[in-house]
């Protein structure tokens, strides 16, 4: 049976999550919109941008949780997880199209364990994912095994979803 706790959390991840990140945008973070990013020609590179930007934590209870534009993060050059993952995406596509990066979220209890990375399909290598500023090939085959592996330390996992990285459509969601 599942708790008020953890049914909150499947309707914040299923749709509210993504409503407010596509209001947090409209609202507060046009102006971002012409900020360069850098110019990348490797995985390598990319990973040496994401180093660039400084981990932060959301703010109290994760009320202010959303997925800012790639441009925000590379301007302030500071953002949680999510921020990461929406500048990898970026940064891959404009590398390689081919990837076809993706915004996978695990959402976990402990809450605050619950992570977001980009998942993409690396040349000659299967799937791969950055954790904030560090590339992962593990030889993944799948988006739930990744799932599986960024929940290892934690008590339990909730429920998780892949998303379009641009226009943040849902592709999976899974409650396990």
């Amino acid at each position: 049976m599942k708790s008020i706790v953890d049914s909150f959390l499947i309707w914040w991840l299923r749709s509210g999550r993504y409503q407010w990140s596509r209001l947090h945008r409209r609202l507060f973070e046009r102006r971002y919109l012409t900020t360069s990013l850098p110019t990348t020609s490797s995985l390598e590179e990319i990973e040496a941008a994401l180093r660039q930007v400084k981990w932060t934590m959301d703010g109290p209870l994760h009320l202010y949780d959303c997925i800012s534009y790639p441009q925000v993060t590379w301007a302030t050059k500071k953002d949680d997880c999510d921020g990461f993952a929406s500048l990898a995406a970026e940064l891959l596509r404009r590398w390689d199209s081919r990837c076809f990066p993706v915004l996978l979220t695990v959402i976990l209890r402990p809450v605050r364990k619950s992570h977001t990375v980009c998942v993409f399909t690396a040349p000659q290598r299967g799937l791969c994912f950055f954790d904030n500023a560090s590339l992962r090939c593990e030889n993944y085959q799948s988006y739930g095994k990744i799932a599986t592996t960024i929940s290892e330390h934690a008590n339990r996992l909730v429920c998780w979803d892949v998303r379009n990285p641009f226009s943040l459509e849902r592709l999976e969601f899974h409650v396990p």
